[in-house]
């Protein structure tokens, strides 16, 4: 009787497993640096507690850090938030204990990440509520008033990539409990880009407003062009926003409309000084003036550090104590001892791209600055920069492994290059154990799987190289297009790809599919135009609104995703960044779309990234990326069958979130499977069903 219990209990399905977060939470991961490159710092604040200096830092994508001596160390402090992209910082003027932060950064480039309101901590960053404007997605400056800390100000730009309500300036009176929009722009594109304050007669208000909108293939500031119309203007209120009146374009010393991004600043030694950066149609971009509280205007400096890429640099920070001494972030550093008559440059030493920068109210010539290669500290005025390489904060754009033991981890990183660096090191890894192998922006990184001595890596706009990790030479090895060919479209993140199968072979995509066969000393094109070939997403020449700004950020109707099968060569896909998902069974002979065959995807989405099955010639898995029309969904999806049918890998109601980047099978095991979105990383074991 017993035996036979036994067996029939052995007949008896497992009971099923619980698999979720808490089941997996305990695999912490390990931060294997480095700070040595560092990353995007958007904004900081600073206060003396004592003889202690407390810092909180807000990275791009990295969260809030912070250090209670000055710098020499800091630790994060927001890493259990739903979101890491920081936009705004501010201490409380009258308890350091109570820090505000906005989430989502507001230097508007391409590539920015998105966030979900407003935060506070009431004790020093150990613990964080999020008090609202959830929708917001950016943040740029949040300002407390010093008399009555209850009323706070947030001044929101709004989404970057779609129409929306929540963007203008709010108003709380009751520490976050509730928010009121003071004011608004004049149409769902028009939000805040910039807010400043009389802190002796805090009712005293400015605010920029800012026209804007980026999408996949263009970007403008302000209107369409330098004869559009735009929202943007400059307004003043003196009731605490009860009441707003713009300052008039054209008149009293401002420049006429149209104008794009506005930022705005008042001398808190002497407020009736009013410093704002106006990118109107040049040569009115400039930097203005007012000596009786927004009155009347001179127009003073427009060097190339003042109106270069508004939308990347547009803040201005004026010295808490002397008027005349006038600071404004951008590529460069620049400062002006004579009330913005004109500028030095005063960021050499630092790495460039500046974003914000505190003065020390104790001692004026203490500067701490955040760019895009960290964060950097002055005591004499920025005449000498030091960094303290502590803040890990780097913003890598793709990752790679090679075989060797132990692995080393490669990787390109948002204007700061190429790096190399171990993935475990007997005591630790450290920050020189970090190599850089490659320039500009870094972005795919690969080993050579058939000769360690050599690599491939690549900066913005399919600028590929093949290294010598032991000499660091390097060659171009990027194609060039025919004789008397237009451009060839690169993508600003141009997918490579090294075959599995076959030695030397590597792809890289324009429009068109090119494989070299020789470690990229040739190159042969394997397709026709892969992408939707549209002409109206190619006018790159013509982007920026008022301002124009022509890079490869802009490059569309490209090859975005490529990946070779590993188990057959002749098998390879491609996908892009106008909605085509592309396959050959035959090495490039024949090409078949198959996109249309994925029921519910919206169109024209990013094919975000290809990964072919281990298990199955016939396997593929697909994300798909519609952020850039507003929609930050996930969307994911597997073929077994070429791409004939597709089941979708992400539910309605699954608990994924933010838009999808990458999906990895694992090569041992197929049901377990790895999707990497804009606000987390996400397993399955069960192939995608939970």
């Amino acid at each position: 009787m017993n035996v036979l219990l036994l067996f029939l209990l052995a007949q008896q399905p497992a009971p099923a497993v619980k698999v979720d977060s808490e089941t997996v939470s305990g695999l912490g991961a390990r931060n294997i640096g480095s700070a040595a490159m560092s990353g995007r710092i958007a904004a900081l604040d600073a206060v003396h507690e004592g003889a202690r200096l407390t810092i909180y830092v807000g990275a791009a994508s990295g969260g809030v850090w912070k250090s209670t001596n000055g710098g020499t160390t800091f630790k994060p402090v927001f890493d259990k938030q739903p979101v890491q992209s920081i936009g705004a910082v501010t201490i409380d003027p009258k308890n350091p204990k109570v820090i505000w932060v906005g989430s989502g950064e507001s230097w508007m480039r391409n590539s920015v990440s998105i966030g979900d309101g407003i935060y506070r901590s009431d004790d020093g960053g150990e613990n964080w509520a999020n008090l609202g404007l959830k929708n917001s997605e950016h943040i740029v400056k949040i300002l407390v008033d010093p008399t009555e800390t209850n009323t706070v100000y947030v001044c929101v730009p709004g989404k970057l990539w779609s129409d929306s309500d929540e963007r203008g300036v709010y108003k709380t009176t009751d520490g976050g409990k509730t928010w009121t929009k003071i004011l608004k722009g004049g149409n769902v594109s028009t939000g805040c880009s910039m807010l400043a304050m009389d802190h002796a007669h805090p009712q005293t208000l400015y605010a920029g407003m800012w026209d804007f909108r980026r999408r996949g293939w263009t970007f403008r500031s302000g209107g369409d062009s330098a004869t559009a119309p735009s929202g943007s203007g400059l307004f003043k209120s003196t009731d605490g926003g009860a009441t707003w009146s713009e300052l008039p374009a054209g008149a009293a010393g401002l420049p006429p409309k149209p104008w794009g991004r506005v930022a705005v600043a008042v001398a808190p030694s002497k407020p009736e000084v009013v410093y704002a950066f106006i990118e109107a149609v040049p040569p009115l971009n400039a930097l203005y003036r007012s000596n009786d509280a927004g009155k009347t205007w001179q127009m003073l400096d427009r060097s190339q550090n003042m109106i270069w890429r508004p939308f990347y640099f547009a803040n201005l920070i004026v010295d808490p104590r002397d008027p005349e001494r006038v600071y404004k972030v951008d590529g460069g550093l620049i400062v002006s001892t004579d009330g913005g008559k004109s500028f030095s440059g005063i960021g050499g030493g630092a790495h460039g791209d500046f974003h914000d920068v505190w003065v020390d109210p104790n001692d004026t010539d203490h500067l701490i600055t955040g760019d895009d290669g960290g964060l950097w500290f002055s005591y004499d005025a920025g005449n000498k920069w030091v960094k303290n390489e502590n803040l890990p904060v780097s913003q890598f754009y793709h990752v790679s492994v090679d075989m060797e033991r132990p692995y080393n981890v490669y990787g390109g990183l948002q204007d700061n290059s190429s790096w190399v660096g171990p993935s475990e090191f007997p005591g630790g890894i450290t920050n020189h154990q970090w190599e850089n192998m490659y320039g500009g922006d870094g972005f795919w990184m690969f080993a050579d799987p058939t000769d360690p001595d050599y690599l491939y890596a690549e900066a913005q706009g399919g600028a590929v190289g093949r290294v010598n990790r032991r000499t660091h030479e390097s060659r171009n090895i990027q194609p060039l297009p025919r004789y008397q060919e237009k451009k060839l479209r690169f993508n600003w993140n141009t997918p490579i790809h090294i075959s599995a199968t076959q030695k030397g072979t590597v792809y890289i995509g324009a429009q068109v599919l090119f494989r070299s066969k020789d470690f990229g000393q040739t190159w042969e094109r394997i397709s026709p135009d892969l992408t939707t070939n549209d002409p109206q997403k190619q006018k790159q020449e013509q982007s920026g609104g008022i301002t124009v700004d022509n890079s490869a950020a802009e490059m569309h109707t490209t090859i975005y995703a490529i990946a070779e099968s590993p188990r057959d060569g002749q098998v390879i896909w491609a996908g892009t960044d106008d909605g085509n998902l592309q396959v050959t069974r035959d090495g490039g002979k024949t090409w078949t779309n198959v996109v249309a065959n994925i029921a519910g995807l919206p169109k024209n989405a990013w094919v975000s990234s290809v990964e072919p099955g281990h298990f199955g010639t016939g396997t593929i898995y697909a994300t798909f990326d519609l952020h850039t029309f507003g929609d930050m969904r996930p969307y994911a999806y597997q073929s077994t069958d070429f791409g004939a049918t597709w089941v979708p890998l992400v539910a309605p109601d699954s608990p994924v979130r933010g838009y999808a980047h990458v999906i990895k099978e694992d090569p041992v095991n197929g049901s377990l499977l790895y999707l990497g979105t804009e606000l987390g990383l996400w397993v399955s074991v069960d192939g995608g069903k939970q």
